[in-house]
C-alpha cells in the first residue's frame, strides 16, 4: 500500500501512540521546567517579598563609595565578589555576587548610603541563582542538559503529533477545533479541553522550546556554536572577551581608578540604568553592562583600570544576526522583552502546559486500552510520507532526539513481539 492510500484512521492510531510515548517522558520535564521556569520568572518579585530588610534601604544624601562598599562585603563574605549589581532605583541596595562552590552563587548586600552589611543569602536559597541553574539541568551538568535537551525535543513530538491529532478532518463549525464540546459525553470533554488548550498554545510551545536550544550542552555547545563560528555569527563578547581578552595597561605606578570613576565613565556613555560591573583583578579590564529588559537596550563597556579609558564598547548593532535572534529569544523566554505582560503571558503559558498534562492523563485514563495501563494499540500501517520526512527532518535537526526515537521505536517493537508472543 502506498503512503497516499493509507486509511486516515490507520495513521491516526499510528500518531496517537506516539502521542502517548511523546508525552510520557516529557510529563516529568514540563512539570521540571515549568516550575523551575516560572520561580525565576518572578525571582526579583519573590526575592523583595522574602528579603525586604536585604533589598531595600531607606534613600539619603550621600552614597558611600563602591570601592568601600566591595570591601565590606568582601569583608563579610571572606572571598572577592565576582560580581556587583548597582540598581538604578534610589531605594535599592547594592547587591554583590560571589561563588559559593558546585557552581551556584550567593549575594551579600550593602547599604550604599551607610555603608554597612545587611546580610547574604545562601546559595540553595537563593532562588535566582538556583532556579536558573535547575533550569538548565544543574547538578548534573553536561548529562542534565542533554536529558532537558531530550525533553525539550520530545516536546515537539508531543506538539506535532498533538496538531495531527486535533486536524479537524470533514468536522464543521468550530466545536471541537476551537472551543471545546461542554456538553457531549466525558470522554469528548476531555478530549476537547486537551486538544483546544493545545492548539491554542501550540505555536507559542514550539517557539519556547526552540528559544531554550542554544543554551543545551549539546545542541547549543556542539552543533550552533560551531556554525556561529563558521559563519562569522559569534557574538562579539566572545570575540573581544573571550578568545583575545583585552588588557589594561599600567602606565607606571600601579595606580588604578576607583569603582566610582568606572561608575562616571559609564553613565557619560550613557549606561543609565541597572548596571553590572565586573570588578575583576590584574590587568584585566573593569566590566560595565548596562542591563535592561531587551538585549537590543543593552551595552557594554570595557574600561582600562588604570587609564580610564574606554577599551571596547558593545552594543546591539555589533551583534551578527544569529546571536539577535538568539537574544531577543532569550529576552522572551525569560518575560522581560514586553515588561509584566509578558511574565504573566509566560506564566499564563506554564498554567497550559500543566493543563495539558492533567487533562492529557484523565483523557488517556478514559482511552486507555482493554482497561488497563498500557499505550493506545498499536496499529500495522506505514506513516505517510509527509510526516515521515518531517519527523527525520526532526531527527536530523536535534540528534539526541533521533537517537531517542530509534530507542523507542525498537523498544516499541519489543514490546509488541514480547506481548504477541505471550498471547
Amino acid at each position: 500500500m502506498h503512503t497516499a492510500d493509507i486509511p486516515p484512521q490507520r495513521a491516526y492510531a499510528r500518531l496517537w501512540r506516539w502521542h502517548f510515548y511523546a508525552a510520557f517522558l516529557v510529563i516529568p520535564f514540563v512539570l521540571w521546567q515549568g516550575t523551575t521556569g516560572v520561580l525565576y520568572l518572578w525571582h526579583q518579585d519573590i526575592a523583595d517579598q522574602l528579603w525586604p530588610q536585604l533589598r531595600l534601604v531607606e534613600p539619603g544624601n550621600d552614597r558611600v563609595s563602591l570601592d568601600t562598599q566591595i570591601s565590606v562585603a568582601e569583608l563579610a563574605q571572606g572571598a572577592p565578589a565576582r560580581l556587583i549589581r548597582l540598581p538604578a532605583a534610589q531605594d535599592r541596595s547594592t547587591e554583590f555576587v560571589f561563588d559559593a562552590g558546585n557552581g551556584l552563587i550567593a549575594p551579600s548586600y550593602v547599604n550604599p548610603y551607610t555603608g554597612a552589611h545587611l546580610g547574604s543569602v545562601p546559595a540553595t536559597a537563593w532562588l535566582p541563582g538556583l532556579t536558573r541553574k535547575l533550569h538548565g539541568g544543574w547538578p548534573l551538568g553536561d548529562p542534565g542538559s542533554w536529558l532537558l535537551e531530550l525533553g525539550a525535543g520530545w516536546t515537539l513530538v508531543m506538539v506535532l503529533t498533538g496538531l495531527y491529532l486535533w486536524w479537524p478532518r470533514g468536522r464543521e463549525g468550530c466545536a471541537g477545533v476551537l472551543y471545546p464540546r461542554l456538553t457531549r459525553s466525558p470522554r469528548v470533554f476531555w478530549r476537547d479541553l486537551h486538544s483546544v488548550v493545545g492548539v491554542w498554545f501550540a505555536a507559542v510551545f514550539v517557539a519556547f522550546l526552540l528559544t531554550a536550544l542554544p543554551w543545551t550542552a549539546f545542541w547549543g555547545e556542539q552543533i550552533l556554536r560551531p556554525l556561529q563560528r563558521a559563519t562569522g555569527q559569534t557574538a562579539p563578547a566572545a570575540l573581544g572577551f573571550g578568545a583575545m581578552p583585552l588588557k589594561s595597561i599600567d602606565a607606571g605606578g600601579g595606580r588604578q581608578i576607583s569603582l566610582d570613576q568606572a561608575v562616571a565613565i559609564a553613565r557619560a556613555e550613557g549606561l543609565n540604568g541597572d548596571l553590572e560591573i565586573q570588578p575583576r583583578s590584574g590587568d584585566a579590564p573593569i566590566g560595565i553592562t548596562l542591563r535592561q529588559g531587551r538585549s537590543s537596550d543593552e551595552r557594554v563597556l570595557q574600561i582600562d583600570r588604570y587609564r580610564g579609558v574606554v577599551l571596547a564598547r558593545v552594543g546591539w548593532q555589533d551583534y551578527p544576526l544569529i546571536p539577535k535572534v538568539v537574544a531577543t529569544g532569550v529576552d522572551l523566554h525569560e518575560g522581560t522583552f514586553f515588561g509584566r505582560a509578558n511574565q504573566w503571558f509566560n506564566t499564563a503559558v506554564v498554567a497550559a502546559l500543566y493543563w495539558l498534562a492533567i487533562t492529557g492523563l484523565i483523557g488517556w485514563y478514559r482511552r486507555r486500552p482493554a482497561r488497563g495501563l498500557a499505550a493506545p494499540p498499536r496499529v500495522p500501517s506505514s506513516i505517510p510520507r509527509s510526516i515521515r520526512w518531517a519527523a527525520i527532518g526532526l531527527c536530523v535537526l536535534l540528534p539526541l532526539l533521533g537517537l531517542s526515537v530509534l530507542l523507542v521505536a525498537a523498544f516499541d517493537r519489543w514490546l509488541v513481539r514480547t506481548r504477541a508472543a505471550m498471547a
